[in-house]
């Protein structure tokens, strides 16, 4: 493949595919993956059924940081995987775009993020008896918003880190403080001033915003497309990111 080739927009959508189907087939038989996937939401839910006797005051910010946390874990675990068995090396010497590599990573562990989603949504309406005000096809679409936002985080924290360790290590560092101040214990506004600001920069403030608004009605549209709005943001800044840092490193 020529230089030109490489330019043409097309060339990108060419080698994401490849890389797409590669990663869906090589998680067919992680074992682990797919239980993070499809058993540990469904435990998780049903554990809070159990300690929480009215849970839909609660739920917008338990299903917001759940899914947030366990993309998280899926593509930044999953992600350095293929950097250290050396997958990654082979690939940045083939044809494939920087570019296309980077999409090509997203839509793979992006289509675990989606069925993640549809089985937090199911555990959350069997065991937590879970309504939504402005219906589940909005919920869902704000869910996977929020997912793919943290799969773009995970892509490119990963690649600051040399093992499954210090991907872990980035939790404490950059997911536990949006845990504590994106308004899962204490809403954003009742903040000190110098952790309300921070707060705002944080994509959990705005997915938990998004779920108050589908789930129990809290605020407006206009509040809803602005927490959509900056969680989109996030998400292409962070692919944005990955990919330079990978062309860098290729």
């Amino acid at each position: 493949m020529t230089a030109a080739s490489r330019r043409d927009p097309g060339s990108v959508l060419h080698g994401t595919l490849p890389v797409a189907g590669r990663i869906l087939r090589s998680l067919r038989g992680d074992r682990r993956t797919l239980a993070l996937v499809g058993v540990v939401p469904v435990f998780l839910l049903f554990l809070l059924s159990e300690v929480f006797p009215r849970p839909q005051p609660v739920t917008p910010v338990l299903l917001g940081v759940f899914v947030f946390f366990l993309t998280y874990l899926l593509t930044a675990i999953g992600f350095l995987r293929e950097r250290t068995a050396g997958t990654l090396d082979r690939v940045l010497v083939s044809p494939i775009s920087r570019g296309g590599l980077v999409l090509g990573y997203l839509l793979g562990y992006g289509a675990l993020a989606v069925v993640q989603s549809v089985v937090l949504l199911g555990a959350a309406v069997v065991f937590l008896d879970v309504t939504f005000r402005h219906g589940i096809p909005l919920f869902l679409a704000v869910e996977i918003l929020g997912a793919f936002t943290a799969l773009g985080l995970g892509v490119l924290l990963s690649l600051f880190a040399q093992n499954e360790f210090q991907a872990i290590q980035f939790i404490p560092v950059v997911i536990t403080p949006q845990v504590i101040l994106g308004g899962t214990f204490l809403p954003v506004s009742e903040l000190p001033a110098y952790l309300r600001y921070p707060a705002l920069v944080m994509p959990i403030t705005h997915l938990i915003d998004a779920m108050e608004y589908v789930v129990l009605g809290v605020g407006n549209r206009g509040d809803l497309l602005v927490a959509a709005g900056t969680l989109a943001g996030f998400a292409t800044l962070a692919v944005a990111t990955a990919a330079v840092v990978i062309r860098r490193a290729g």
